[in-house]
């Protein structure tokens, strides 16, 4: 059995336990794996929508191809693709018998992350009328770029850069679990810049979401999901999506395209500079002008850390978000001395003294894809 060439087959099953989410491409569903012994652990299938469209199906296929392949502590990690053989009873028609018909269905077999969205955290945030410590801030949004930029940097079997670009970097694809780590999801629209498939999904993503270059359907390298991770920055610094006022509105598309030719900075007053003006390089409209890789990115929030003596963990992100998702969070641990000197984390905004009941949360808004006609 262990000579090289022998082939092993399993029996292994998935035992499904709820529907997690459903989007325009895809539904995940919360399942148990169960191998031998009985022995199980959950995690997350995901199934394509319609997976009779050939389109669809490709992008999927896609999707798992290469995140099958990825290794980084930041990415969601897919373990393997399994298909199931269904048969479909067609209808009989004047034309035709009614007959059996077999269908293929694929789906993804995921990382379980037990944990949340930023799109989740924010609202939880916003309920509160608070927003985010700026160096918890800084600290998720680095490591997003560390996970980013192995995948823009991922090599063929040549050892050939693939000049990957993720296109839907986007706060409900950042997930964070219970222990505070911090993982990027659904490479569906990841593309590599070589590939003859990436005409058809030049215009992919979320429109509240894109690059001035996603907008216009441009070619597109890494400082496009630069562009993005800076969105998600303004988003934690604000608790808002800084193109969300002009979604709705008539002529949206060119609203946002105008309001991207302005510079952030007038925004971002009440945070510090120099965070301010990190996200300011990432929303140039200018790609030039930007970070020109997420390494860089990523090394210019490292110095911040550096240079004020700042210490943020997993740990204490970990804290961060069990007292956010309490009734009312105090925000005190000893794991918050090595940021601010004491046991206690002031949150911008937030006074649990004035809090008498949870709010009610903001629902989400839409992220409506750059590849579908608006209304």
């Amino acid at each position: 059995m262990r000579r090289p060439g022998t082939l092993l087959f399993s029996g292994t099953r998935y035992e499904i336990d709820r529907v997690l989410g459903e989007g325009g491409m895809g539904i995940t569903c919360l399942a148990h794996e169960v191998s031998a012994s009985n022995l199980k652990r959950p995690v997350v299938l995901k199934f394509v929508k319609d997976s009779l469209n050939s389109e669809r199906l490709a992008r999927f296929l896609n999707e798992v191809e290469l995140s099958i392949l990825f290794n980084h502590p930041n990415l969601v990690p897919i373990y393997r693709l399994e298909s199931e053989l269904i048969k479909l009873d067609i209808p009989k028609t004047k034309a035709s018998r009614k007959r059996a018909y077999e269908h293929t269905v694929y789906f993804a077999v995921m990382q379980y992350i037990d944990g949340w969205n930023l799109r989740q955290i924010v609202d939880r945030l916003r309920s509160l009328g608070m927003s985010l410590h700026h160096d918890i801030t800084m600290f998720i949004i680095g490591r997003v770029a560390r996970g980013l930029h192995y995948v823009h940097e991922y090599k063929d079997e040549n050892g050939e850069p693939m000049g990957l670009v993720h296109r839907d970097v986007s706060p409900e694809n950042i997930l964070i679990d219970r222990f505070g780590r911090i993982k990027v999801a659904d490479f569906g629209i990841t593309q590599a810049a070589k590939s003859s498939r990436s005409e058809n999904l030049i215009n992919a993503g979320k429109i509240l979401y894109c690059s001035p270059e996603q907008l216009e359907g441009a070619h597109l390298d890494a400082r496009s999901d630069i562009y993005n991770v800076g969105l998600l920055l303004y988003f934690l610094f604000t608790d808002t999506d800084r193109f969300g006022p002009e979604w709705g509105l008539q002529y949206a598309r060119e609203r946002i395209r105008a309001k991207m030719k302005k510079s952030p900075l007038s925004d971002l007053s009440t945070v510090d500079p120099r965070l301010a003006h990190i996200c300011h390089v990432c929303l140039s409209e200018d790609p030039d002008e930007r970070y020109q890789s997420c390494e860089d990115f990523a090394t210019d929030i490292d110095l911040y850390f550096k240079e004020t003596q700042k210490i943020v963990t997993n740990e204490q992100l970990e804290e961060v978000l069990t007292e956010l998702f309490k009734e009312k969070p105090t925000f005190t641990s000893r794991r918050f001395i090595a940021i601010t000197g004491s046991p206690h984390l002031e949150q911008p905004g937030y006074d649990p003294s004035t809090l008498t009941e949870p709010q009610k949360t903001f629902e989400p808004l839409p992220t409506v894809r750059l590849d579908e006609p608006e209304d």
